[in-house]
């Protein structure tokens, strides 16, 4: 049965699966700024021993966003379901687009967002508007997308994002916009009017009347005064709002997410296409801009992201103090197992993110033995490189699981290791094997090289035993008052 969520809440998984979950004909509007497909990643940098070899001064990623994208059975399957919606004219645009681009990333990437602009596009209100934020990578196939979902005649816009910063290549123009589309559900859409700054060197606002304000008149005299602004043009400049076209935000909203908005950026967008009251919804919601505008200007809202250390970070560093809804993150062990039989790479996700200071190692599957890794602050004794080890395993505990592990602790030369389990392990056996690795000195701190750890103990309140570490996400040392939360 379809149920409306929570209001004010946050939701953990994947956003196709979360909005089918939902009715039709709700949301107000909808900012989405997902994966670009850009084949950027943007990461903190660690050094693999095994990577590092031969390889002169090439550093591995630690992946805390890598998008990336493959052609595979999932993305087969995705075609062929929307090449069979005979009845919209989506099915048109995605066939076309793969006769065009055949089987690979691309079409992958393009096929993973029209699905998932088809449900964004039935939780719209007939009122609705929708904001896709995207870059030149993809923007030309994601608009034949969307009119094949939305359809054509529901296009309003093409913002041009016009920010300060952007790289200076040898050989090609600078880049420095994003592309970000504008859709309605409907011609019944709504749209409020917003004002923007005119240029204070104007010329054409060469009169001043008898309250000191500029003005100018057009043909048949009627006056438009300076300081009443303007309705945006689609074009929005750093000449025109310095706070709004900063790549980089000002340093106070900084969370070390390389992607992240200014929050005037989504103030302006929530102010055009809503009213305080009506209901703000981002599928892709990171660490939380769209959400926190949303929050201040009054509106409802709701955030999905797969990633459940985004929330976190939403939680505790964007609304601290505030209780939070959140939904799809386990809340106790019976929930974490049936994540575990239901979805284990979200599950490993989600277990490496218990340990402060570790990140998931994205590239899951042939990952090396290695599920998460982190940096430790200080440089430990013994000549041990500065990272920390995460293996997560949510079936039925193995002795010869848990020594590949601890091969692949010593084969990186890592200063310590946790692996992580469902349950507590009992196993003599298993601590005898992790006690022969003895213990490291980090700073001040002794600690065992190689720790056991389970998702059971972190639901009584018990952490593994940690050196300082480094935020993965921001490259800062961790912030220890700030736990992981459920």
């Amino acid at each position: 049965m379809l149920t409306l969520p929570e209001l004010n809440s946050l939701h953990y998984g994947d956003n196709l699966h979360i909005l089918r979950q939902w009715p039709a004909n709700w949301v107000d509007i909808v900012y989405g700024d997902p994966p670009f497909n850009s084949k950027q990643q943007y990461n903190q940098l660690y050094a693999l021993e095994t990577e590092m070899a031969n390889k002169g001064t090439r550093a591995a990623s630690l992946k805390a966003f890598d998008d990336t994208w493959h052609w595979t059975a999932d993305a087969q399957a995705r075609v062929d379901e929307l090449t069979g919606r005979v009845a919209s004219p989506v099915h048109k645009a995605i066939g076309g687009l793969h006769q065009i681009l055949g089987d690979c990333g691309m079409m992958a990437y393009v096929s993973y967002m029209a699905i998932r602009l088809i449900e964004i596009k039935r939780v719209l209100k007939p009122t609705g508007t929708f904001y896709l934020h995207c870059d030149a990578t993809a923007s030309h196939y994601l608009k034949i997308a969307l009119d094949g979902v939305f359809g054509a005649e529901n296009f309003r816009n093409e913002i041009v994002w016009h920010y300060h910063m952007g790289n200076a290549p040898r050989k090609d123009f600078r880049r420095k916009h994003d592309t970000i589309f504008r859709y309605s559900k409907t011609a019944d859409y709504k749209s409020v009017d917003i004002r923007v700054p005119r240029r204070m060197d104007d010329s054409r606002y060469n009169k001043v009347d008898e309250n000191g304000r500029r003005y100018h008149e057009n043909g048949v005299g009627k006056r438009f005064y300076m300081d009443e602004g303007k309705i945006p043009d689609d074009v929005w400049s750093y000449c025109e709002d310095k706070k709004l076209t900063q790549l980089n935000s000002r340093a106070k909203e900084r969370l070390g997410y390389a992607t992240q908005k200014p929050l005037a950026l989504l103030d302006r967008i929530i102010r055009a296409s809503s009213n305080e009251g009506d209901i703000v919804l981002d599928p892709f919601c990171g660490c939380g801009t769209t959400v926190v505008a949303a929050d201040t200007l009054n509106r409802k809202w709701l955030g999905i992201d797969i990633n459940p250390s985004a929330l976190d970070v939403i939680k505790t560093q964007r609304f601290p103090g505030r209780d939070i809804p959140t939904y799809g993150v386990p809340a106790d062990l019976a929930s974490a197992a049936r994540l575990a039989g239901e979805h284990r790479r979200h599950f490993e996700i989600w277990a490496i993110n218990l340990i402060p200071g570790l990140a998931p190692n994205e590239r899951g599957g042939a990952d090396g033995g290695i599920d998460g890794i982190g940096n430790t602050l200080e440089t430990p004794d013994g000549g041990y490189a500065k990272i920390v080890l995460g293996q997560v395993k949510s079936g039925k505990f193995s002795l010869s699981h848990l020594r590949d592990f601890l091969h692949v602790v010593q084969r990186e030369n890592a200063v310590m290791g946790i692996y992580l389990t469902l349950e507590d392990v009992t196993s003599s056996a298993a601590r005898n094997e992790v006690a022969r690795l003895g213990t490291v000195q980090i700073g001040h701190h002794v600690l065992p090289r190689v720790q056991l750890y389970s998702v059971e103990s972190r639901f009584q309140g018990q952490l593994p035993r940690l050196p300082d570490m480094i935020n993965p996400y921001t490259g800062k040392p961790l912030l220890r008052a700030l736990p992981l939360t459920f």
